[in-house]
């Protein structure tokens, strides 16, 4: 399956905007959620764990590189648009959103915007699940070994990896076929046989939450993802008109008039077939802050915030853009 990304500064790794999450759910976390997405739950290396980090090693690989589980600067994933993308992307189809809508437009799959986010959140596809590996870590005596660009990852290549402090001797990292899937889609085995065995909010770690959002494959009860947005507009529709169109790339609502796109704005993406809503139209992997530089991320990696302050527990430092700030950027109401 080859798919075209509408080439951005903005995408990638994001949540689906569900209505817990529209409403700016924030669990506790070790992570600051504040100056860049090192400190945020997007950190996929086990510096937040401590001694867990032991018990980790065993189901996946800390790279102990932030940039790495997304990105690589060289054999990038072809199957995929997306800025010099590392990662596997599942090449299945979704179930999706399946009601009428007020939009009277086509809904389809999920999008390059929308596959890179769900690379992780459909639960299909390891965390650790990259197609190069940093530094020394790849493995020469197993030549021509390498990571699935699309589908089920290579759990026997993932254990290539030499981690010094894994399990076993020095050096040797996790044993083969360990690593773990989020949950059980696609026959990826039982809840009890993924991270979801513990990732499923019945365990905190201090001041930090287990729950992870896996969104599994079935997309009916999420915000629908590659969707159509209007292109015409009246004095009585009920959706704002985009400020700035760049065809074959996005459209942008522009509300510092810059004529780009900025961390903090919404914008839709065109892959030819006219502009959509994907996850990266409403979330952006690396935190916008919620108040300027210095202070706390929008809940939920949303580019604005939806009206969650710090007079909600576990959101203290948040500055609310006010009640659904992010839905009436695009909805008239």
């Amino acid at each position: 399956m080859a798919v075209r990304w509408a080439r951005s500064g903005a995408w990638v790794l994001v949540l689906l905007a569900t209505a817990s999450l529209a409403d700016g759910w924030d669990p506790g976390s070790r992570a600051t959620a504040q100056g860049s997405i090192t400190n945020t739950r997007h950190n996929m290396t086990m510096s937040y764990l401590g001694a867990s980090a032991i018990f980790m090693s065993g189901v996946r690989n800390d790279y102990g590189a932030v940039c790495v589980y997304c990105h690589t600067p060289h054999g990038a994933n072809s199957q995929i648009d997306a800025p010099l993308w590392n990662r596997t992307i599942n090449n299945g189809t979704y179930i999706i959103y399946d009601r009428p809508t007020t939009l009277m437009r086509p809904i389809g799959q999920p999008g390059p915007s929308s596959l890179t986010c769900l690379s992780c959140h459909d639960g299909t596809i390891a965390i650790d699940s990259v197609l190069n590996m940093p530094g020394s870590g790849w493995e020469p005596t197993l030549s021509g070994a390498t990571n699935n660009e699309t589908g089920i990852s290579n759990q026997s290549f993932l254990g290539l990896w030499k981690a010094a402090g894994g399990i076993g001797p020095p050096n040797t990292g996790p044993p083969l076929g360990t690593h773990r899937t989020l949950g059980p889609e696609l026959g990826n085995g039982t809840t009890t046989e993924t991270c979801a065995q513990c990732h499923n909010g019945a365990f905190t770690n201090g001041p930090g939450s287990f729950r992870a959002f896996m969104l599994g494959t079935d997309l009916r009860n999420d915000h629908p993802v590659g969707v159509l947005y209007p292109d015409t507009y009246t004095p009585a529709a009920d959706f704002y008109e985009p400020t700035v169109r760049q065809p074959g790339r996005m459209a942008i609502f522009d509300t510092n008039g810059n004529g780009r796109a900025d961390p903090d704005e919404v914008r839709l993406y065109d892959v030819g077939g006219g502009y959509q809503v994907e996850c990266a139209s409403c979330h952006d992997p690396h935190g916008v802050p919620s108040g300027g530089a210095g202070s706390r991320f929008n809940p939920s990696f949303l580019r604005v915030n939806n009206g969650i302050g710090g007079n909600h527990a576990g959101t203290a430092g948040i500055t609310s853009d006010g009640a659904s700030a992010l839905c009436l950027t695009c909805h008239v109401k």
